[in-house]
């Protein structure tokens, strides 16, 4: 569906809120580098804060992604490919979550995800991933000619 068209939300509404996403994960970013600061600081352990860093970096590559697709929405049909790229990115976003875990948890041990806190960023992390995930399919669909 072109942006001119009275069907249905356009795609430049959809790059509006996709922008949204990007501060969102921005934010995020920012927000898990007050923890990098604190583990530099000596004020926790690598193993407390190693779950946030793997949100951040989530988080830093989702402002990539949502920036992509919300470029490519913005451009609609000519932003087709931009928004196949924001897909792959998130594909691999996805999958690179949990392959992180396992690296923490090798690298740093069973105490880096064993808390409440951690397990929730973790998952907050795998489940904003996939939400942006949906968000670069629906921007390929969109922009598809």
């Amino acid at each position: 569906m072109a942006h001119g068209s009275s069907e249905g939300v356009s795609n430049r509404v959809l790059g509006a809120l996709t922008l949204v996403l990007v501060m969102v994960d921005a934010g995020l970013v920012a927000i898990n580098s007050i923890m990098w600061s604190a583990y530099r600081d000596g004020d926790v352990t690598a193993a407390e804060v190693a779950p946030f860093m793997v949100f951040a970096g989530s988080a830093a590559l989702g402002v990539v992604v949502m920036l992509s697709a919300a470029v490519a929405l913005f451009r609609d049909t000519r932003g087709h490919r931009l928004a196949g790229l924001a897909v792959l990115l998130a594909g691999v976003r996805v999958v690179a979550i949990p392959v992180a875990v396992v690296v923490v948890v090798g690298t740093v041990g069973t105490s880096s995800v064993s808390g409440p806190s951690d397990m929730f960023v973790l998952i907050l992390s795998a489940f904003e991933a996939v939400v942006e995930l949906m968000v670069a399919r629906v921007a390929a669909a969109r922009t598809r000619a």
